[in-house]
């Protein structure tokens, strides 16, 4: 791996959506609002509106039955009393909302990540944090080389293929390249001060 500048480091930035996650997740319903507006200031740049759009395409039904699921399971008052037990409730309905509007915040999120960070410094950056993992034998190298593999065979694939299943599937030998190479990039105190700039971010929206 060869030594390359570049800010922030991938690690920060997926550390950065991990926060962000996190803030979402905990914040009161009150608090949302402020999240979405700074959500919705890196949406209106055109490469992030696309990738946003691209996954809460993807992920419609799963928001479509997480909130039937809330209205139709959570006890509470019916919101259609004449249907008796087969009417979802308010409680369900006004729980099940919420829940989905934190998932598309966290997958608006992960699009701001996704459209401003190449696949490969993405993979290098979780290689660098899946180093502590190394003292209980993981073997990060052999995780981050598959996986590039892997994205780049889906890429190509000839018909749409699932990720996980290309991930599990063993990788024919003409498909792909010989070698896997990532580009190393060193920590700076700018990246320091980006994760000090997120904890102090979430520790506000928390307190």
């Amino acid at each position: 791996m060869s030594a390359c500048a570049g800010f922030p480091h991938p690690a920060a930035r997926i550390l950065v959506w991990c926060g962000w996650a996190v803030a979402v997740e905990r914040a009161v319903p009150l608090q949302l609002p402020f999240l979405a507006v700074a959500l919705a200031t890196a949406v209106l740049f055109a490469p992030v509106r696309h990738e946003a759009w691209r996954l809460l395409r993807r992920t419609r039904w799963l928001m479509a039955v997480l909130l039937l699921t809330y209205a139709f399971t959570l006890p509470g008052t019916p919101l259609l009393p004449p249907l008796d037990w087969a009417s979802p409730t308010v409680e369900g309905l006004r729980l099940g909302t919420l829940r989905v509007v934190r998932l598309a915040m966290m997958i608006g999120g992960l699009a701001v990540l996704l459209s401003t960070t190449s696949r490969p410094r993405l993979i290098y950056g979780l290689y660098e944090l899946a180093r502590p993992l190394a003292w209980f034998g993981f073997d990060r190298r052999a995780f981050a080389v598959r996986l590039g593999l892997t994205l780049e065979y889906v890429e190509h694939a000839p018909k749409p293929a699932r990720w996980l299943d290309a991930l599990r599937t063993p990788l024919p030998d003409h498909a792909t390249p010989a070698t896997y190479t990532l580009q190393a990039e060193r920590w700076q105190g700018c990246d320091s001060a980006v994760i000090l700039a997120g904890l102090l971010g979430v520790w506000i929206v928390l307190a």
